[in-house]
């Protein structure tokens, strides 16, 4: 990030990945886009995309990129573990369902591997 940073907010540099990962996106799914019927689609799928684009990927993105430029390499990758454990506690509060045992030693090891990272 640092290296690729010429000074621009964090904003701008969100914005252009979102593009840039809009465009990747577009060349390797054209054919299910155009075989979709967007105009039949339910208002909840709609809402849906909003979220998912603007509050999950763009705030993600932004939030990291903001914490690359200010804070340690190791500092931010350690918080870049985190976001599967936010999904994991954001599923169980709002589902109340707890994830299979089989996930249980991937969190583990994200917990030590995050504990070494913040580790001065």
């Amino acid at each position: 990030m640092r290296k690729l940073n010429r000074g621009e907010a964090a904003i701008v540099f969100t914005f252009w990945t979102m593009v840039a990962g809009t465009a990747v996106m577009l060349v390797w799914g054209w054919q299910a886009l155009a075989a979709t019927d967007w105009a039949a689609l339910p208002a909840i799928v709609w809402v849906t995309l909003a979220y998912v684009t603007v509050a999950a990927t763009a705030m993600t993105f932004f939030l990291l990129q903001y914490a690359a430029l200010r804070l340690p390499a190791a500092k931010v990758m350690a918080y870049t573990y985190l976001v599967p454990a936010w999904v994991i506690l954001w599923e169980l509060a709002v589902h109340g369902a707890a994830p299979p045992a089989l996930v249980l030693p991937g969190v583990a090891l994200t917990c030590l591997a995050l504990a070494l990272l913040l580790k001065d």
